[in-house]
């Protein structure tokens, strides 16, 4: 870190302020110019106590952060793309992979013809929420136990890989027996106690980022998951809450570029949620790709307008093969000119 003080400070002041560097574990050096002085504390600042906190000493002026504080998501401690397999898809360092399937899992029926249609189309990752978070407590809540039986059902029956959401830490250990991919959606973004009991579960976590959260915010809540032992994250770009009504949320496509350069880990887009209208999912979903995505999760049902919820967003199943066949060649072009 980088300790600016004040003009014209003392060398007692200048003393102080090296003993308090000391004290948090840092190696103080001064630098005096005409009129201002700088302390540099050289020193790991993920693993020692924030300097940060010196910050109202009445002869510093401002602390400056120099390392970032999410050491192990960020290219500085890994600096090449990081890959591994969700079932038999592999996704990062230039593997693109797609998850589709219902918002809830609402029948057998439903959740089987999805299934079936998306394998038509090449997809074999299916997602689909058991556990369900609504704003109103009145709205359908899930199936919850049954809805992944039957994501299980689909799971022994079909050879697809799992991705389902947790709500809380009582339901990891069920939820992390069915699925391949444990989802952790934008309002548990920054709920470090669910981001820590996940971690231990022994799955690949897709952390959503929050509609109010950060790139830093995002990434600081992936190194929670990073540092108590999961290695497999995928992070997902959902769109964030502005004043702009004419979509669901505004899809954040600076994020995925930002991010893309700030971690090792695969980024994927949510084009479902951030649009809200289906007939904005196949545009949203290209562009995602261009700046950078390494998949995208995409909703789809057998009968939009029945669905239990986010009715306008989900792509019919019965003609996913056609999106898939619209998308295809952009993302050919688009990962072949990434591999020159």
């Amino acid at each position: 870190m980088i300790i600016v003080l004040k003009a014209n400070v003392s060398d007692e002041d200048i003393a102080v302020v090296e003993g308090k560097v000391t004290e948090f574990g840092y190696e103080p050096r001064v630098v005096q110019g005409v009129e201002r002085t700088i302390i540099a504390a050289v020193g790991d600042e993920v693993t020692h106590k924030s300097l940060e906190t010196l910050q109202n000493m009445p002869m510093i002026d401002r602390v400056v952060p120099i390392q970032k504080r999410y050491k192990l998501v960020s290219r500085e401690f890994h600096r090449a793309p990081t890959s591994f397999n969700v079932g038999k898809n592999k996704i990062g360092d230039g593997n693109f992979m797609m998850i589709a399937g219902p918002c809830s899992v609402e029948s057998r029926e439903q959740l089987e013809t999805v299934t079936k249609d998306i394998i038509a189309s090449g997809v074999t990752v299916l997602r689909g929420g058991a556990y369900k978070p609504r704003t109103s407590p009145y709205d359908f809540q899930g199936l919850r136990e049954e809805g992944l039986e039957l994501l299980q059902e689909m799971k022994d029956t079909y050879g697809v890989s799992i991705v389902t959401e947790i709500l809380g830490a009582p339901h990891v250990e069920k939820v992390a027996a069915v699925a391949d991919v444990l989802q952790i959606g934008a309002r548990n973004c920054q709920n470090y106690h669910l981001l820590e009991v996940v971690a231990g579960a022994g799955r690949t976590v897709l952390l959503k980022r929050g509609m109010s959260v950060t790139v830093q915010e995002w990434l600081s809540a992936a190194e929670y998951l990073l540092v108590h032992g999961c290695e497999d994250v995928i992070l997902c770009e959902r769109g964030i809450r502005t004043f702009e009504p004419a979509t669901r949320s505004t899809l954040d496509l600076s994020a995925v570029a930002v991010a893309k350069k700030e971690t090792h880990l695969p980024v994927i887009v949510d084009p479902s949620h951030a649009a809200g209208k289906a007939d904005l999912v196949l545009p949203l979903s290209k562009a995602a790709i261009a700046v950078g995505a390494d998949g995208l999760i995409v909703e789809t049902h057998p009968n939009p307008s029945e669905a239990s919820s986010d009715a306008t967003q989900q792509i019919p199943s019965g003609s996913f093969d056609q999106f898939m066949s619209e998308l295809q060649p952009f993302i050919d072009i688009c990962f072949e000119n990434r591999a020159k």
